[in-house]
């Protein structure tokens, strides 16, 4: 600024005054050249003045200089401002592009970056720590489960609001149980559809795999087959000249091939398999059978398609009402009942999903059980667990009095030839259980 040049001038100036009279009031004391009364007076206030100017001066630069530096850094902040707004603005399709980072780790920061408050933004570095964190956690999963839950838990109170108030008194401590089980079951039917469809999409992926090598295998003969066409055609094709050539060609390659059998002998061994290179380059190409590949290709051709049956999931079994209510009564309806939870366990695959479905399977049970033994004051809160287990589960029971009896009669089938005196292939009386209480209890015995 002009202010700035012209401040730094008049400060200059009046140093290089004060400097001067400095040196004249020096020689003076000195006596090297003496000044008058007057004109040592005059000196004196002369320095005087220039040192006041220089002192305001340089105040007055001061000030201009900090409300210049001031302009700077709001100038500097603006921009720094302005490159951060133009960063975030962009950081979605940045992201988006990103190639070091997979689709997975990309989705879950534009989740992130959705559920952030409008006032807080982070590099996409950070983001993408935070992505992979939440990953490993399985966190997008969890929080899915928890809403999912949520959902269940409303829609099952807004049921319940058809029961009595009196009516649930014995049996509310369940209502925290009811949509947990009921998430388990829905986790389990995914879980299965899941499973299902790996299964068939592997099937699929190989039966495309041996057809593609079939292809392949058929495409290599048909190659072979045209190059001998092509090269028989240009031998019938070749005239007198040609064929003479040729002939005297093949005779040159004899004696190379000669020689370089001549060459082998003589060559160490570190040079075996140039020379082999060396004949297999040189040697004719040998005539091919080619009614023998057409029937190669025929035979690939009536090769079998190999068939894949593709699995579909109809749905979990419909359970019946009188299998909860006879239970502990009727070996009938709790063989029904064991039938139904080995069927389930069949369509679980993996070891996880076999114990979590034991799990589920006596959570169930216990809440059927209980409900079933309130009775009519239970009906309303029963239907509520069944209307959302059927929503959110597929877990249906049967309503078709044809089915009810018809499954009855083949329980009753099955029940006779079963033997009921026989025991599993782990029976002992002397259980795990049993001997750790009896080891608890029997210092109090003693004592």
């Amino acid at each position: 600024m002009e202010s700035i040049i012209a401040l730094e001038e008049l400060i200059k100036e009046n140093e290089e005054k004060a400097t001067l009279q400095k040196r004249q009031l020096a020689d003076h004391e000195s006596g090297e050249r003496k000044l008058s009364a007057m004109s040592e007076a005059s000196t004196e206030n002369s320095l005087e003045i220039a040192n006041d100017l220089v002192a305001k001066y340089k105040s007055m630069l001061d000030k201009l200089l900090a409300q210049d530096a001031h302009e700077l850094e709001e100038k500097e902040k603006l921009l720094l401002i302005t490159r951060r707004k133009q960063y975030f603005d962009a950081q979605d399709s940045r992201i988006k592009l990103n190639k070091e980072k997979n689709n997975d780790q990309k989705l879950e920061v534009m989740r992130i970056i959705g559920e952030l408050p409008t006032d807080v933004q982070f590099e996409d570095e950070e983001l993408f720590e935070i992505a992979t964190k939440s990953i490993e956690l399985a966190l997008p999963d969890l929080n899915e489960l928890s809403t999912k839950l949520d959902t269940i838990k409303q829609d099952f109170q807004k049921l319940l609001k058809q029961s009595e108030e009196k009516d649930l008194q014995e049996i509310g401590t369940i209502n925290f149980l009811i949509p947990i089980v009921i998430l388990h079951f829905h986790v389990l039917l995914s879980n299965i559809k899941e499973n299902i469809e790996e299964v068939n999409n592997e099937a699929l992926q190989e039966k495309e795999e041996i057809l593609k090598k079939r292809e392949e295998k058929k495409e290599k003969l048909l190659n072979i087959i045209t190059e001998q066409e092509n090269r028989l055609k240009a031998k019938d094709n070749a005239t007198p000249e040609d064929k003479s050539e040729n002939s005297l060609t093949k005779n040159t390659e004899d004696t190379k091939e000669i020689k370089i059998e001549s060459t082998e002998k003589k060559s160490s061994s570190e040079e075996p398999e140039e020379a082999h290179s060396t004949e297999a380059k040189d040697t004719p190409e040998e005539e091919v059978d080619i009614p023998e590949i057409r029937k190669q290709i025929e035979r690939i051709d009536k090769e079998p398609v190999p068939e894949v049956i593709e699995l579909k999931f109809s749905g979990f079994p419909r359970y019946q009402d009188w299998w909860i209510r006879e239970l502990w009564l009727s070996h009938q309806a709790y063989f029904a009942l064991f039938k139904w939870k080995s069927i389930i366990t069949n369509l679980c695959i993996t070891t996880e999903q076999k114990k979590a479905w034991s799990i589920i399977f006596d959570r169930w049970v216990f809440i059927k059980k209980l409900l079933n033994d309130k009775g009519l004051l239970a009906y309303n809160y029963n239907f509520s667990f069944d209307s959302i287990l059927a929503t959110y589960a597929e877990v249906e029971e049967e309503l078709e009095k044809k089915n009810i009896l018809s499954m009855e009669l083949i329980i009753k089938e099955i029940t006779k030839k079963e033997d009921f005196s026989t025991t599993t292939s782990f029976h002992s009386t002397d259980t795990p259980y049993l001997k750790f209480k009896k080891e608890k209890l029997s210092p109090k015995k003693e004592g």
